[in-house]
């Protein structure tokens, strides 16, 4: 779980720094086509850099970067022993997923009215797009090569001319596209704030460019804000490119602007070392050790202890297999060793020292526990103990890759809990 919270985190964190260089240095330039590539990239790049791996040899071992297969055993000063089951109802990911479902099922409706609207409408063949004329109250919109307009507006030619222009842009740069990628992400991403606000401001440079182009085609200014105005009061069509879309003051300046200097276009290169930056903090498996004030451990060796057996391991390990090892016959029994074995030292009770500490062991292709060591630890104290527990764990049925026995590491998380 806490897996995904941090990648949630670094995709906010990433869309926000992208976000808030847009707004401080591009927002009010004329590079329409360059900022919607930008804006695109604002919503994909923050998904995908947290999942790219870059290993950096570092002894520095954070929980970010350890494969956590195994239940956590939280060992209370009283003696109470809790088990974090992975087969517990998560309801914070069922209120997750609820929402998102949600607004997917938006996308699906918005999508049907579309359809519905298309089924009943009057079909003339162009070129290079298909006109829909609808006896329904609708303002103009497209999607794909698909422009609707209604009954009314079909029959002033003047204005059609211009929405069929402005329409026609929008075809011609694949701006439906972009609707449904950010409809989607919005969707999928809802608790990130700054994805909604991208997702504006893409609608709104798709307005921006078309406004440009038509512009330049020679139609009078006034006569399009006219338009545009009389269009103001309809309702919008969900992932369609809406005529009515962002009719604010700042569309209105953005038409009127000066062109931005050519040589302000430099300043997108600063993407490149932000993308690098957060490709380093983010994704690389010492991540945590960059970003992060957090306190951090470096592995620590089994104890001196003669009772502990010391097995050694020959051949690859690996952190995951086709088969995973498998303790007992049933997934409780590796907890109810555990839990019988693990005790928290007396000496830590009277010193109020707690914490979780991480144990990673190999299970040899003969399913004997080896290399039981600690990646992650609080106190010696409760390191040493936590150790002394898994090192007595009997065989394990080993885990198997292509078919064959593997030697598998995995981890075990035990958290030392004061009442």
């Amino acid at each position: 779980m806490n897996e995904y919270i941090n990648y949630l985190i670094q995709v906010i964190i990433g869309s926000g720094i992208m976000y808030l260089l847009y707004v401080l240095l591009f927002k009010n330039t004329s590079f329409f086509s360059i900022n919607r590539m930008y804006l695109i990239l604002s919503l994909l790049l923050p998904i995908v850099i947290p999942v790219i791996n870059i290993p950096i040899k570092s002894g520095i071992i954070t929980e970010n970067s350890m494969p956590i297969l195994l239940d956590e055993i939280v060992i209370s000063n009283s003696g109470n022993i809790i088990q974090s089951e992975s087969g517990d109802i998560n309801y914070a990911v069922l209120i997750y997923s609820l929402i998102v479902g949600i607004l997917l099922l938006r996308m699906v409706f918005a999508a049907a009215r579309i359809i519905r609207i298309m089924s009943i409408s009057d079909k003339q063949k162009h070129e290079d797009f298909v006109l829909l004329i609808s006896d329904e109250n609708i303002n103009p919109f497209s999607i794909f090569c698909y422009v609707f307009v209604n009954s009314e507006l079909y029959k002033h030619n003047t204005k059609l001319k211009q929405v069929l222009s402005h329409e026609k842009i929008h075809i011609n740069k694949f701006h439906s596209l972009d609707n449904i990628l950010s409809e989607l992400i919005c969707s999928v991403f809802w608790i990130n704030p700054v994805f909604w606000l991208v997702k504006d401001k893409l609608k709104s440079t798709h307005e921006y460019q078309a406004d440009a182009k038509i512009l330049d085609q020679g139609f009078d200014i006034a006569d399009y804000f006219n338009l545009l105005f009389d269009s103001v009061g309809g309702k919008r069509i969900g992932l369609a490119n809406n005529f009515n879309q962002s009719l604010t003051l700042k569309r209105m300046k953005m038409m009127k602007k000066t062109r931005s200097p050519r040589y302000m276009r430099l300043a997108y290169l600063l993407l490149l070392p932000i993308a690098a930056i957060l490709i380093l903090a983010f994704s690389s498996n010492n991540a945590e050790a960059i970003v992060s004030n957090s306190k951090h451990f470096t592995k620590t060796n089994l104890p001196d202890d003669d009772t502990i057996k010391k097995i050694e391991v020959v051949g690859e390990i690996y952190e995951g297999a086709d088969e995973m090892p498998i303790f007992g016959k049933e997934q409780d029994k590796l907890f109810e060793f555990l839990s019988n074995e693990v005790k928290y030292p007396e000496q830590a009770k009277l010193d109020s020292i707690q914490g979780r500490v991480f144990v990673s062991f190999v299970v040899t292709k003969t399913g004997q526990v080896a290399n039981v060591e600690v990646v992650k630890g609080v106190h010696e104290l409760l390191d040493s103990e936590a150790v002394r527990a898994v090192s007595l764990l009997p065989d394990f049925m080993p885990g198997k890759k292509d078919g064959k026995a593997v030697n598998v590491k995995m981890v075990v998380p035990i958290a030392f809990q004061l009442d």
